[in-house]
């Protein structure tokens, strides 16, 4: 009897470890992921939050994400190098914060580049890396779980006063990321101020700049509106390249089933519904823009074209500014293939 109970007490220690062992392999992976951009920006609502939401659920019960918005976790120019180090496991990414890291891809931020929509844009960005090493090279430090671009309809000028010409935008101070748009507004008579977006509402209350290139959904997510009540919408302007990136070391950690379910929404098929829902949609944001008093603009096809034609030579001094840092071969294929040549 004694050896019966020894051995049934020795069979509940091996069962209460196994359940142990199965209750601890069962508990999620915690993922921390930044943003710059506010809890309620329309692209943390409708784009990386559902994003991260069904990446979640894909998992089968393997991953978690602990999101950290507005800059709580790490500063939006610091966050390459924030997910590098792993101070954040994987952050959204907008490449003006980093002029220079990637000349040839900058290419998404030159004007006229000819596609409609931001989800017709991945297939570009994809070709660009997968065929020219020079483009993805400067990517190789951290994992790139998707990248697409803003929607070149949901592009806007904010001002203080209203801009219907190049008169009207003549010595102007205007706040731009850095890169292309800086050539950009100074082709276009306008003096470019860089500046990190959180910072231009109070810039703009002081009048340092008199307004912002940017987008619809930073107007509203910032209320710029309240300190530069005017749009002005159908300006061409290139593109900011938008990154989802992870930690190598961490992604490599990973068990099985959180691999699976981040890599069913990165590539080309997770870039297009990040720049379908984080990008694209915004155009639905106007009406709410227009309903906090704002004015929006639009430049007649004659004042679009005369900007158009300002804006055009900037093409070959890029390609020249490549050629000028080792890329001249590189640069004139990467602008054909941005241009769907």
């Amino acid at each position: 009897m004694l050896r019966f109970a020894r051995h049934a007490a020795a069979l509940a220690v091996v069962a209460l470890f196994g359940l142990t062992g199965q209750a601890l392999a069962a508990e999620p992976v915690t993922l921390k992921f930044a943003t710059q951009n506010t809890e309620n920006a329309w692209t943390t609502v409708n784009g990386i939050k559902p994003w991260l939401e069904k990446v979640e659920k894909d998992s089968n019960g393997s991953l978690k994400f602990d999101l950290y918005a507005n800059q709580t976790l790490t500063k939006g120019n610091q966050a390459w190098q924030a997910v590098r180090k792993g101070i954040a496991d994987m952050s959204w990414v907008t490449m003006g914060s980093y002029p220079g890291m990637n000349l040839l891809m900058e290419i998404i931020n030159q004007p006229g580049m000819g596609f409609e929509t931001a989800m017709e844009a991945v297939d570009r960005l994809y070709a660009i890396t997968d065929k020219v090493p020079a483009a993805a090279k400067p990517f190789s430090s951290n994992k790139v779980i998707a990248m697409y671009p803003g929607d070149p309809g949901t592009g806007i000028l904010m001002s203080k006063t209203p801009i219907r010409t190049l008169e009207d935008l003549k010595g102007k101070k205007i706040r731009c990321a850095a890169g292309a748009y800086l050539d950009m507004l100074k082709a276009l008579g306008a003096s470019p101020v860089v500046m990190p977006m959180p910072d231009c509402y109070m810039a703009l209350q002081k009048g340092t700049i008199d307004g912002i290139l940017g987008d619809i959904d930073s107007y509203l997510s910032f209320r710029f509106y309240e300190v530069a009540p005017y749009a002005t919408n159908n300006i061409p302007r290139g593109c900011t390249l938008f990154l989802i990136i992870m930690n190598e070391r961490k992604y490599a950690s990973l068990p099985d089933d959180a691999k699976k379910a981040i890599d069913a929404h990165s590539g080309i098929p997770g870039a297009k519904e990040l720049a379908e829902t984080f990008s694209y949609n915004q155009r639905s944001l106007f009406k709410d823009a227009e309903a906090q008093g704002a004015e929006i603009i639009r430049l007649s096809d004659e004042e679009n074209a005369r900007w158009t034609e300002l804006l055009t030579p900037l093409w070959d001094e890029w390609v020249q500014n490549c050629a000028d840092k080792g890329f001249g071969e590189e640069a004139p294929v990467v602008l054909r293939m941005m241009q769907g040549k």
